[in-house]
């Protein structure tokens, strides 16, 4: 069968050369993409359906920073939105709220739809920024500080708000141009402002004393980060050790009421009130505990009375702190030592501590070595207590520990 052509006009296409019914199929076929509507294929690079730019806000009594964002707000929405002419001012209009659109109106004595937009600009500024003293300004960055949970990122991007404000420029004697200084301010309120000390002392020490702005903030930046590492690292060393000690601490607990439990659990074994003991009844005579009772003559340092041991001993002054007597052949004195005297048990020593700022917990240490000085000993003035002055005194040369009597381990 010869070739057919497709019946839509301005249509090019042609069957091959089969069969009348593979033909008839082909012309259905080709016919249903003429039945839908074209497509438009969407161009590369096309750009997705963005949310629309909101129009920035401005009322009365705000200050020249306030006044400086709006002004950024506007000009990126006149850049958006492409609005020119009597619309831009009406734009600009609806940009204050009612009561300073009002006070507009009355000051301009009637609409400002025909001003052009800097004398609008103008008669905005003029209501809605309340006047300040330059140097009132300069005296507040100066003032700034970093709070406790500020980013030195954040903290520089408040000072520079408030340098804006400050007209920070002088005019050049050599010529006559304007030299604006505000980085080199902003890196001192920054070097001055920073809450950490431990990090302003890092950078007032460090070997560079001509960094930038950029240079300061990267600097503190690296410190800061390195601190909130260290301190996630010493907050899971902690919980280890706690964890480590918890577990001991609650195996020791166990076993001890398990000892209890078994002493208690034979009734016919009622423990000694003397000694703690079970075996030879609860209030046993004396005649009895004479040979059983291993506390039978043992004198409590509790309650000076005899008879029984400490750790079962009644007396309202068992819970007396008792201090550790010094040997007499060692100089050293152990201090802070205590007895428990309810559980009989071992007392622990601990170590020097100091408390670490950076992380908020008490560290072990090693502590200072003992301030010594050298003292020059001699006898004088035995005339005034009565006697001759001898002929053999001689001034003796020693090296003594400088204690005032309140040092505590």
């Amino acid at each position: 069968m010869p070739t057919v052509g497709c019946p839509f006009p301005q249509c090019d296409y042609t069957t091959p050369d089969h069969d009348a019914a593979v033909v008839a199929a082909l012309l259905n076929a080709h016919a249903m993409t003429h039945a839908q509507p074209a497509q438009q294929p969407q161009a590369a690079g096309t750009a997705a359906k963005v949310e629309r730019v909101r129009r920035p806000s401005i009322s009365q009594g705000g200050t020249t920073e306030d006044w400086s964002y709006f002004i950024s707000r506007w000009e990126d929405y006149v850049k958006t939105t492409k609005i020119a002419g009597p619309d831009k001012v009406i734009q600009l209009l609806e940009c204050c709220d009612d009561r300073l659109r009002k006070d507009i109106t009355r000051a301009a004595g009637g609409s400002l739809t025909n001003k052009t937009e800097d004398e609008v600009l103008k008669a905005i500024k003029q209501l809605a920024v309340r006047q300040e003293n330059t140097m009132v300004a300069r005296v507040s960055l100066h003032g700034m500080r970093q709070d406790r949970e500020e980013s030195i990122r954040a903290f520089c991007a408040r000072v520079r708000g408030q340098a804006n404000i400050c007209k920070l420029t002088t005019t050049c004697p050599t010529c006559a141009a304007d030299v604006n200084y505000t980085d080199t301010i902003i890196r001192d309120v920054l070097t001055r402002g920073v809450a950490d000390p431990d990090i302003q002392l890092d950078l007032l020490g460090d070997k560079n004393q001509d960094m930038s702005l950029e240079d300061v903030v990267t600097f503190i930046e690296a410190k800061e980060s390195g601190k909130r590492s260290a301190s996630r690292l010493l907050d899971s060393h902690t919980t280890d050790v706690v964890s480590t000690a918890a577990s001991r601490s609650r195996y020791r607990r166990d076993q001890r009421d398990n000892r209890v439990y078994k002493l208690q659990s034979k009734p016919q074994e009622e423990l000694c009130f003397y000694c703690g003991l079970a075996g030879h009844g609860t209030r046993a005579p004396a005649k009895e505990r004479r040979t059983t009772c291993k506390a039978y003559g043992h004198k409590c340092t509790l309650c000076d009375r005899e008879h029984h041991y400490e750790s079962v001993c009644k007396s309202a002054s068992k819970t007396e702190i008792k201090s550790v007597s010094a040997d007499t052949t060692n100089t050293t004195v152990t201090l802070c030592s205590t007895t428990d005297t309810p559980h009989n048990t071992t007392a622990a020593a601990l170590k020097h501590h100091t408390f670490d700022k950076t992380t908020g917990r008490w560290s072990e240490r090693r502590s200072r070595a003992q301030p010594h000085v050298d003292v020059q000993v001699s006898v004088a003035d035995f005339s005034d207590l009565g006697h001759e002055h001898p002929a053999n005194t001689r001034t003796v040369s020693r090296t003594a520990i400088a204690d005032t009597g309140c040092q505590s381990c």
